[in-house]
């Protein structure tokens, strides 16, 4: 197995071992609900597009995380003519969204057999006491050494000294033995290929751009365990 050559696991949490698609849409409901707005999929979709400009002007270093999960909510409310506080929201929005089992099928019978046979980290950009609170209520801390947390090691994917801080913080001697298993391209992928280390992408968005290119490329993320 391809698999075999490597000695550290590196994953993403959002999208390759969590479901943030559904639990992001179970969230902003009782968002909106608080708010009496009755959701819709195209109230999600515009929410999703601010959100999703905003935290790729995170990537390219341009405005922090907190600036990102404050400003999506002004911008969101902007559209119906409201004012909010973005922070409180945000605060209450990610409180939903830490609730209730978000695993991808399968999620929990791949780590137990990947920890007999490799050592495994989080590898994160999301909010440190959202992706620990998330890690908790899936029981998933048990499975990995380290959690590796953007807002907490101060610095973010796809920037080389993510990377960096990680490779020395677990001792590791030989790149060539480090693999990073991520959804997304313009983070996980080629922050991988920034300090030259494989990767592997689960394809769950069917996203393709010809100057970042994975090592490999799965359809699920249980399909590492075909490699």
């Amino acid at each position: 197995m391809i698999l075999d050559k490597y000695k550290y696991l590196l994953f993403d949490l959002d999208d390759t071992l969590l479901d943030f698609g559904k639990a992001q849409v179970l969230a902003f409901r009782k968002l909106l609900e608080d708010e009496n707005i009755e959701y819709n999929d195209e109230l999600f979709e515009q929410y999703e597009t601010i959100n999703k400009f905003l935290w790729r002007s995170f990537e390219r270093g341009e405005i922090s995380n907190k600036e990102v999960t404050s400003e999506r909510f002004i911008r969101f409310f902007k559209l119906f003519d409201r004012k909010v506080d973005g922070n409180e929201v945000d605060i209450r929005y990610r409180g939903y969204l830490a609730e209730g089992n978000q695993l991808f099928d399968g999620i929990i019978e791949m780590l137990e057999k990947l920890t007999s046979t490799h050592k495994l980290y989080v590898a994160s950009n999301g909010i440190g006491i959202t992706q620990h609170t998330r890690l908790k209520n899936n029981n998933l801390n048990k499975y990995f050494e380290k959690i590796f947390i953007s807002e907490e090691i101060g610095s973010k994917k796809p920037d080389k000294e993510f990377f960096d801080i990680i490779l020395k913080e677990i001792d590791v001697e030989n790149k060539d033995e480090v693999l990073m298993i991520g959804d997304t391209l313009t983070s996980d992928i080629l922050g991988a290929n920034n300090v030259g280390i494989d990767s592997c992408l689960v394809d769950i968005h069917k996203t393709s751009n010809p100057e970042i290119v994975p090592t490999y490329k799965i359809a699920k993320t249980i399909d590492l365990l075909e490699l």
